[in-house]
């Protein structure tokens, strides 16, 4: 079994989700610390807004998702692992306890993305998650 932190499209709901939809077997609330999020928004070699979370100051909330074994170079794919991002592996914590789950964090560059405080994406419409 795989377990993925995903926090932006891939989380129930959004707009990657059905790529892997069938295939998760149980999700966990979770957040890491340690890391910030961002808001990157649509434009150039960017077709839709979708976030990318680096090292840093803050927390970030999202999702652990149970995967068989072999979803990974699906994820690999969608997320250009090793070009956009990095999949590396994190410290979750979960209602269930603490468990080691790979991410994707973000490596391009973040000039013009906003800066998630609230460590949640989407943004909400009244602020409450904290574009800065």
């Amino acid at each position: 079994m795989e377990r993925v932190f995903v926090y932006g499209t891939l989380k129930r709901g959004g707009r990657n989700h059905p790529l892997v939809e069938g295939l998760v077997v149980k999700v966990l609330p979770g957040q890491v610390e340690g890391f910030s999020l961002y808001h990157l928004a649509e434009g150039p070699g960017r077709p839709y807004p979708y976030p990318g979370m680096v090292p840093g100051e803050g927390r970030v909330y999202g999702e652990v998702l149970f995967l068989p074994q072999g979803t990974l170079p699906l994820l690999d794919a969608l997320e250009e692992e090793g070009v956009e991002y990095r999949r590396v592996q994190v410290l979750v914590e979960t209602e269930e306890g603490p468990l080691l789950a790979w991410t994707y964090l973000y490596l391009g560059e973040l000039e013009g993305a906003l800066r998630l405080p609230g460590g949640v994406w989407p943004p909400s419409q009244d602020g409450e998650g904290g574009l800065s």
